[in-house]
């Protein structure tokens, strides 16, 4: 059998053809157990935290929208990280930390305290869009892009499902208090982080057909992707888009808990909108790269979450979990196809997919910052309120798809000298 090795030490569970699975395998993880469990526990645990803190709406909204804040500063570095250092040591060292600073997070005694740690948490969940994604650029082949990126996405939806449905009915209670699930969801970080250590350091070059991924330094991966004109309109894209995602996924549960539902019901929409995610991915990334395309499915998502992000403030109790579903579902595929719209930039590549990404994150969590707490402040006038403010904030991004070219073929970058 050929054994992949990593530092000299031989790893006989996977030959080379399948080991790349295994990286994927581990992207999923760690996209699903930092950006899914340890991130999507909070929205459900709000009530009891806000109690505990004495934290009023627009607090709340706040520390939300602090951990997309630390993404403006860690996703450009963060891709760049990637570029000049590798997969492998770059996010051993962002499990560790993130584990860290999550379970920091339970150590909170006022607004503070929270916010500043939700800050911290923040700059390891911000800076995986940056860098996940590139491994798929790097190990598999142009025709793999949609699916294996589809499979990342659904990671943080699997996790992100079991995590709104026991994180505040069954591990609170089971755990005595909010502050013991933070301290628990912190660990399988660690867990992931010794694994990225003991995983090989480079693909085998005939599992890809993106030739270019060696380390380029700094200057030059940022000088390549600043100029590329596309890269900035899927940036003002993804700002408005996830501003409006990012304060609908805070206040929903919140919202459903102050009109009337109980506990465990609102937690378990929170489920079934992640389960519409997991489960529409796949279908609707393979929709596009079979049929629509990649920036038609990315229209189509961002358009679907319009709508359903809108009717909220019209539609009674018994609409909501239809449809919260349907868009839901529709939408899945939004995330996947922008990773690859952006892997399939001119220009980009596998070599530069790293910085790329990190620009696009960046530029996309400073809208994920600026709406939760302006959307919260309009429960003031009516509950429903803030819904559509964060309809009509992601709605600034349609118009930017009339300056985004229709994705080609994938280009590969010119050989890095």
């Amino acid at each position: 059998m050929d054994f992949t090795r990593t530092e000299g030490i031989p790893i006989k569970i996977f030959n080379r053809s399948n080991y790349k699975w295994y990286i994927l395998g581990l992207s999923i993880l760690t996209y699903g157990i930092i950006a899914g469990a340890e991130r999507m526990c909070i929205p459900v645990l709000f009530k009891e935290i806000s109690t505990d803190l004495n934290l009023n709406l627009v607090s709340v909204g706040t520390i939300w929208g602090l951990d997309p804040l630390a993404g403006i500063f860690v996703g450009l570095p963060g891709g760049l990280l990637v570029d000049r250092f590798g997969i492998k040591r770059t996010l051993t060292a962002i499990c560790i930390l993130a584990g860290i600073f999550s379970a920091l997070r339970g150590l909170s005694v006022n607004f503070a305290g929270m916010a500043v740690t939700s800050f911290l948490f923040g700059m390891t969940t911000a800076i995986l869009p940056g860098i996940v994604p590139k491994t798929t650029s790097v190990w598999f082949k142009k025709r793999q892009l949609g699916f294996t990126n589809a499979l990342i996405v659904i990671g943080p939806s699997i996790f992100a499902m079991a995590a709104t449905q026991t994180s505040a009915t069954v591990l609170s209670p089971l755990l005595g208090g909010w502050r013991n699930v933070l301290f628990v969801l912190s660990i399988p970080a660690f867990i992931i982080g010794v694994l990225w250590f003991f995983t090989s350091r480079e693909p085998d070059k005939r599992d890809s057909e993106i030739r270019e991924t060696v380390q380029v330094p700094f200057r030059q991966a940022l000088s390549r992707v600043v100029h590329i004109k596309e890269i900035w309109i899927i940036a003002l894209i993804c700002l408005f888009s996830w501003g409006g995602i990012m304060g609908f996924t805070g206040y929903l549960p919140l919202y459903l808990r102050n009109i009337g539902w109980e506990p465990i019901e609102a937690d378990s929409i929170m489920t079934a909108i992640n389960g519409a995610n997991l489960i529409g991915s796949i279908p609707m990334v393979l929709l596009a790269s079979k049929f629509t395309g990649y920036k038609t499915m990315l229209f189509l998502s961002i358009a679907v979450t319009i709508i359903g992000t809108g009717l909220l403030i019209i539609v009674n109790d018994t609409a909501i979990w239809p449809l919260l579903i349907i868009s839901n579902f529709i939408r899945s595929g939004g995330a996947a196809a922008g990773n690859v719209l952006i892997f399939e930039t001119r220009g980009v590549g596998g070599t530069y997919g790293g910085t790329a990404l990190g620009l696009v994150s960046s530029v996309g969590m400073a809208g994920a910052f600026l709406a939760p707490p302006i959307g919260n402040s309009f429960a003031d006038i009516s509950p429903s309120m803030p819904f559509l403010f964060w309809a009509c904030f992601a709605a600034l991004s349609l118009p930017l798809f009339i300056f985004l070219r229709k994705s080609k073929d994938l280009r590969t970058v010119p050989e890095v000298h």
